[in-house]
């Protein structure tokens, strides 16, 4: 069994896409949805997950706001599986869950896995490192098609996990704890933290090549972001003062998640 914990808090355009995706898309693998409503504002989010509730599908309501990083970690209390986090503003594709899963076990030294999106940093395609748009002519499961069939299934090994699509063992929870709610608040860099926390556990964070979820950005908090963002990263420095020079490195001599996007890229103009 895998629980996917999706924390909401308003965005309801958004949340009503991925929704729609996580129940018209196929997976072979076992698993349940736990929507975690953030005490959202925006009431049609309510009505939105109280039609969904039935056996697949669980409904947390949180009794105040308890922000981006406090969620998760309820969600993942709550569960005792593994489980992939899914931000609410991510369009899942046909796959996802088996094959995150199958790259998570392809080594048991593997902590996380995040899968590739247009727009999520390091895990961006087609080009790296930006916010992508949808290749002209593709919609989000041509697109996921395209990716999955010309993927070798590299597993590239990356220094940190990005957030948008999150998949962490169980046994890397029961190892190292949840995310640091304490430091982290509201959210920005708490993955990053954990991603940290999984090498010191001497466990590797990689991304699964073969798998695509269109992801539209922060719906949440969008004026408090470049401050969280700067006050974060002066918080993860002080916990783990090698990890700005990982990603620098990362960076400028990563070969295999470029060499992806080029491929990708060359694909889409053919």
């Amino acid at each position: 069994m895998i629980d996917i914990i999706i924390p909401i808090y308003n965005g309801f355009e958004e949340t009503s896409n991925c929704v729609q995706s996580l129940l018209e898309c196929t997976n072979e693998k076992e698993h349940r949805l736990i929507f975690i409503n953030d005490q959202s504002p925006d009431k049609r989010i309510v009505s939105l997950l109280q039609k969904q509730e039935n056996k697949r599908i669980t409904i947390l309501n949180n009794d105040k706001n308890l922000g981006f990083v406090k969620t998760v970690n309820k969600g993942m209390r709550f569960s005792k599986n593994d489980v992939i986090l899914l931000n609410s503003d991510t369009v899942v594709t046909n796959g996802w869950i088996d094959k995150m899963s199958a790259a998570a076990y392809s080594n048991e030294k593997i902590g996380t896995v995040t899968s590739l999106t247009n727009n999520g940093t390091i895990a961006s395609v087609p080009y790296f490192n930006q916010d992508n748009q949808l290749p002209s002519g593709y919609t989000v499961e041509k697109f996921s098609e395209l990716i999955e069939c010309i993927s070798s299934k590299v597993y590239p090994e990356i220094p940190t996990a990005v957030g948008h699509a999150l998949y962490i063992k169980r046994e890397i929870i029961n190892k190292i704890g949840y995310f640091d709610d304490a430091s982290f608040g509201k959210g920005y860099g708490e993955e990053e933290d954990f991603s940290c926390r999984v090498i010191r556990a001497g466990y590797k964070n990689i991304l699964a090549d073969d798998t695509f979820i269109f992801h539209y950005g922060s719906t949440s908090f969008k004026e408090e972001k470049i401050s969280l963002i700067k006050e974060n990263k002066k918080k993860l420095k002080k916990k783990h003062w090698w990890h700005p020079f990982n990603v620098k490195i990362f960076l400028l001599f990563n070969r295999k998640v470029k060499n992806i996007c080029l491929l990708i890229q060359k694909e889409i103009k053919n």
